[in-house]
Parts: structure tokens; C-alpha cells; sequence
């Protein structure tokens, strides 16, 4: 519970402010709570923009590419793994309110980068044990997680696809080898967890491109991201149970791949 201990004693200083008599400091305090907020809102609208400029112009799928389609193949998801953001209450203390508020409240921002840590590579661990945690940046510990449970994002996304597809009935989905009269290209660009305003607990973050192929053109693209403001993303852990409970996880990246999913199915369906 290291990591608990020391994301309460980092808020302690800020409560103590709150619940000062002081007007002038509680001010202070409603002051930056609105101004990293806002920050933190603003960042998530620009990662949504960026991803959408470096995916590819959507296209509707025309009533006739509709009835000539009967049988799809699903490609490889392909997962942007280096685009893993990772934004816990450390970093929000060290990004959105800055050295002014540190000093104002005491606090010290020791605050790693989650995608050099996501660069530097997953560690061939057994396990990550909750003692472990204070000990290594957690981000790796939940990667390391990840990857020794077997956890594949892009398998999942897939998973929620074919499920999708199935239930709906819309296409017959055929194996790999076979012939297809449309080819399905599922792409991660975006993942990750990410705190909301001020939660202690962090919400699985996705945003997938998607496109139908025949012969080798597209006939549809289309582009979706769930953020921490969507009314169904309410799958929420703490940063340790994600770095050392393999299970939550599981269910924190299907969920969100269902919902990600959900959306681009309604989309082609329009």
C-alpha cells in the first residue's frame, strides 16, 4: 500500500489549505483546482485532435459496398505501443499546477515521463508485487503487468470487433487464410489511463482508426476515441491495483475496447 501512503500524504498539504480558516488560502486552493481542471481538459481535447489529423479522412460505406459485402477478414490489430499516456495525481501536481503551487503547498513533484518510461521497455519479471510499486515508475510496473499476464490490447480490440460483428450478424468473419470479399484494419493510436479532475483512481483511455478494404481501396474509414469524459467510460481503478491485480486490468481494456468498438460499429452502420 506504499503507493496509496504516499498519493494521500501528497494531497494531506492541500486539504490542510482547505480546510484552513484563511479565506485568502482557500481561494488560492479553488483557484488552482479550476486552473489544472481546465488544463487537463484542454490536453485530452488535443491528444483526441492529433489523433484524428494522423488518421485518414473518414468515409462513409455506400449502400452498395453494404450489399456486395458478405464476408470479412480481420487483419492484426496493430497497437501503437510507444503512445501509452499515463496521467496519475504525481504527475498532475508536477504537470498542471507547476513549482509555484509546490511551494505553496509544501509538496515536491517527483513526476517520471510516462512515455519514456513506455520506451525504455517492459522489464521480464514474475510478477509485480505491491511492494514493488514505490520502487519503480507505474507506469513500467503496469506495463510489466501487462505484458506477464499475457494482457494484449490489440487481441482485445479484436475480440470486441468479431463479437460485435457476430451479434449484429453484419458480416460472416472468415480465418486468416481464406477468401474474403472485404479486408477490416483495426489500429490503436492512442491508449493509456488517465485520472479525472482530481480522482485518486485512473480510467482506461482509447482511440482506434478503423477501415474496410476491397481490393485494396478503402470504402470505409472511420476514427473514434473513448476519453475519461465519456458517460459510459466508468471503469475505474487506483494506480497500484492496476500495476499488481492482472484481472483489473482484463476488465479495465475490454471495457473500453467495447465501447470504442461500439462506436465505430454504429458508425458503419449509418
Amino acid at each position: 500500500m506504499a503507493l496509496l501512503s504516499d498519493l494521500r500524504s501528497r494531497q494531506a498539504p492541500l486539504r490542510s489549505l482547505q480546510n484552513s480558516r484563511n479565506p485568502s488560502r482557500g481561494r488560492y486552493v479553488t483557484h488552482l483546482r479550476n486552473r489544472f481542471s481546465n488544463q487537463m481538459k484542454k490536453l485530452i481535447i488535443a491528444v483526441c485532435a492529433l489523433a484524428l489529423l494522423s488518421g485518414c479522412v473518414t468515409k462513409s460505406l455506400s449502400v452498395e459496398d453494404r450489399q456486395q459485402i458478405k464476408t470479412i477478414k480481420i487483419l492484426p490489430v496493430f497497437v501503437a505501443v510507444d503512445n501509452f499516456n499515463y496521467t496519475s495525481m504525481d504527475q498532475a501536481w508536477g504537470a498542471g499546477l507547476g513549482a509555484g503551487a509546490g511551494a505553496a503547498t509544501g509538496m515536491v513533484a517527483g513526476v517520471s515521463n510516462a512515455r519514456a518510461s513506455a520506451l525504455a521497455g517492459v522489464g521480464t519479471v514474475a510478477g509485480t508485487k505491491a511492494a514493488d510499486v514505490s520502487t519503480m515508475d507505474v507506469s513500467r510496473a503496469i506495463r510489466n503487468n501487462m505484458q506477464t499476464h499475457d494482457i494484449d490490447l490489440g487481441r482485445l480490440v479484436r475480440k470486441s470487433f468479431e463479437d460485435r460483428v457476430k451479434r449484429e450478424h453484419l458480416f460472416t468473419i472468415v480465418a486468416d487464410g481464406e477468401q474474403a470479399d472485404a479486408e477490416v484494419e483495426l489500429m490503436v493510436t492512442q491508449w493509456g489511463l488517465c485520472l479525472k479532475n482530481f480522482s485518486t483512481v485512473l480510467y482506461p483511455v482509447i482511440g482506434v482508426n478503423g477501415a474496410i478494404k476491397r481490393n485494396g481501396t478503402s470504402v470505409w474509414r472511420n476514427f473514434e476515441t473513448i476519453s475519461v469524459f465519456n458517460d459510459a467510460n466508468t471503469t475505474a481503478y487506483t494506480p497500484e491495483q492496476y500495476a499488481t491485480d492482472p484481472e483489473v486490468l482484463r476488465t479495465a481494456f475490454t471495457k473500453v475496447s467495447d465501447l470504442v468498438i461500439g462506436s465505430l460499429v454504429e458508425d458503419m452502420k449509418r
